[in-house]
């Protein structure tokens, strides 16, 4: 069984196109742990956080400080669509929209509910509820 381009190895790498990256580890990784096993998890780096996939969606993704300063946040982004946030928000009010990525939800880790909201999100996750994950992009081929 060969790997996932996209699977992040026991060794935190990334692997993409043949290559091999170091890739950063971030803070907050435990969050994973209700779902780690899963056949069908696996992470990968994006917007310099390391987003986490379940089920075809993608779910959350880890977000600390950039190196460049670009943006300061430090916590996890949350993947939804707009009709399905004010439920989640309900049974999960530490979380709200994203200041700047609306479509996101978003907890800050210096939230004092932070650990506890996210072991609760987690298990939600690792159960499949249908609130949870948005369904990536499509990528068309390039022309030539």
């Amino acid at each position: 069984m060969g790997v996932s381009i996209y699977t992040v190895l026991p060794s935190k790498h990334y692997r993409s196109r043949g290559y091999t990256y170091p890739v950063k580890t971030f803070d907050n990784e435990w969050i994973f742990e209700p779902f780690e096993e899963h056949p069908t998890f696996f992470t990968k780096p994006m917007f310099g956080g390391l987003a986490a996939y379940l089920f075809g969606r993608l779910m959350l993704i880890l977000v600390e400080p950039t190196k460049t300063g670009r943006w300061q946040w430090h916590g996890v982004l949350i993947g939804t669509d707009h009709e399905r946030q004010p439920s989640i928000v309900k049974e999960f009010p530490a979380v709200g929209p994203h200041d700047v990525l609306r479509k996101w939800l978003y907890i800050d880790s210096r939230h004092d509910d932070f650990e506890s909201t996210m072991e609760r999100v987690a298990r939600a996750v690792a159960r499949g509820d249908p609130r949870f994950g948005v369904l990536p992009a499509v990528r068309r081929p390039k022309r030539r």
